[in-house]
């Protein structure tokens, strides 16, 4: 049995939590010892992990990672927390978490794995920290970090991160449109970077499926998002695709389950257009396959993703997809035949909205197709096995990277990613 150390920040409600949780579900326990250890034990997903993973809490200065400035519970905590995300911003996170961890205590045992599952971002910004905490206090015969981003739009495609991955032994890219694009990106890391697809609870879906599930009007196209309500998810440009099917005479509404930032922005641009008929609003929702359930179109309007978890949760409900065109768009949409990719703009999706509603045939066939396909994780779990072999890596693993090297890792981020900022 091996045994195995994960680390995160938190189990909260997001993407790469819902990817963890998903795995220690999925996982042979039978193969594996696995211990979790959270930067901040909280989160909606904390009280229901499988009884055989040992959860523990980093008990040093590296737990501020996993909590917000609100949720310090005395003034000491809001202080400290609120001087390392400072000094984050004044000379960066790299060289504020190296000298955090001359005060953290180190782990005692020994792993034959140990797996950073939360990737870096900015070099300014206080988000991350696993890598840093596995580099600095874990000792283990191989370590590993996973990427749940698109690694240059997210901004985390810079010379520290760079080199910081460099000190692993391999790097595990959620999708092949994921991995692609880190190799393109940092093609000096390419042949140690590995896919470890997502997996899911497909049984537990189809059951929160069937609860109550929603009703919608026969005669309108029911498209639906399932997204936080914040920038990089385009929502904006989904409501001006339905105003523009309005224009054409074609019955579109939009149904948006989700909360954020943007929710009273986002309603009060479709109350504007004379959309609130056609675009509805739901809020966050605890069981959102209800929604998804009898709906006719699953919407992914965003300007960026890595590799969004709900497309395959849609793909298990039969659920067709549209997207647009991002990092994992073709190899999770267009290759597997689960819906329709589109350019990415404005009028790239309205164009593919349009052309759906006005000719439902190949949106129905789609979804007779995708009811009668399987779904299951052998793929993901294959390649999260061969991901903690003790043979097979790369013969650079390890090494010490030239100066060339380094300079060629050394570039500048792009845009903002979204983080637990101050």
């Amino acid at each position: 049995m091996k045994k195995i150390l994960i680390v995160n920040n938190n189990m909260k409600v997001g993407g790469v939590q819902k990817s963890l949780y998903n795995l220690l579900w999925s996982i042979d326990h039978r193969k594996y010892q696995v211990t979790l250890l959270l930067f901040s034990k909280r989160g909606a997903y904390v009280d229901d992990l499988p009884p055989e993973v040992r959860v523990a809490e980093c008990r040093g200065p590296f737990r501020y990672l996993g909590m917000s400035q609100g949720e310090c519970r005395g003034l000491k905590d809001r202080l400290v927390r609120g001087l390392l995300a400072a000094s984050s911003r004044i000379i960066g996170r790299k060289s504020t978490l190296a000298l955090t961890a001359v005060f953290q205590k180190k782990e005692r045992e020994e792993y034959d794995c140990a797996i950073s599952f939360l990737h870096n971002g900015r070099a300014r910004s206080f988000y991350g920290g696993t890598q840093d905490y596995l580099l600095y206090c874990v000792k283990a015969r191989k370590k590993v970090a996973f990427l749940h981003c698109d690694y240059r739009n997210c901004g985390a495609d810079h010379k520290e991160n760079n080199e910081m991955l460099a000190r692993f032994d391999l790097i595990a890219a959620c999708s092949e449109g994921c991995k692609r694009a880190f190799e393109k990106t940092v093609p000096q890391l390419a042949e140690r970077c590995v896919t470890v697809s997502n997996c899911h609870r497909f049984d537990l879906i189809r059951e929160l499926a069937e609860q109550d599930p929603i009703q919608y009007d026969k005669e309108p196209l029911n498209a639906l998002i399932v997204a936080r309500l914040s920038r990089e998810k385009g929502i904006e440009r989904a409501i001006e695709a339905v105003g523009i099917a309005k224009g054409r005479g074609l019955p579109v509404r939009l149904h948006v389950v989700g909360g954020g930032a943007l929710s009273r922005e986002l309603q009060g641009q479709a109350r504007e257009a004379g959309l609130e008929g056609q675009v509805l609003f739901y809020g966050e929702q605890s069981n959102p396959y209800r929604y998804m359930k009898n709906a006719d179109l699953l919407v992914l309007s965003s300007y960026h993703e890595a590799a969004p978890m709900v497309i395959d949760e849609a793909r298990c409900l039969g659920l067709p997809v549209l997207t647009t065109q991002t990092t994992s768009a073709q190899d999770m949409v267009a290759e597997r035949g689960c819906g329709f990719v589109c350019e990415n703009s404005k009028e790239g999706i309205a164009e593919a909205l349009c052309r759906i509603a006005a000719d439902r045939t190949a949106l129905n066939t789609l979804r007779r197709t995708l009811e009668n396909s399987p779904a299951d994780n052998r793929r993901g779990l294959e390649q999260f096995d061969a991901l903690t072999e003790e043979c097979g890596l790369p013969q650079s693993a390890g090494r010490v990277l030239s100066k060339d090297d380094k300079s060629r890792m050394g570039k500048s981020p792009s845009c903002g990613i979204n983080e637990n900022d101050l």
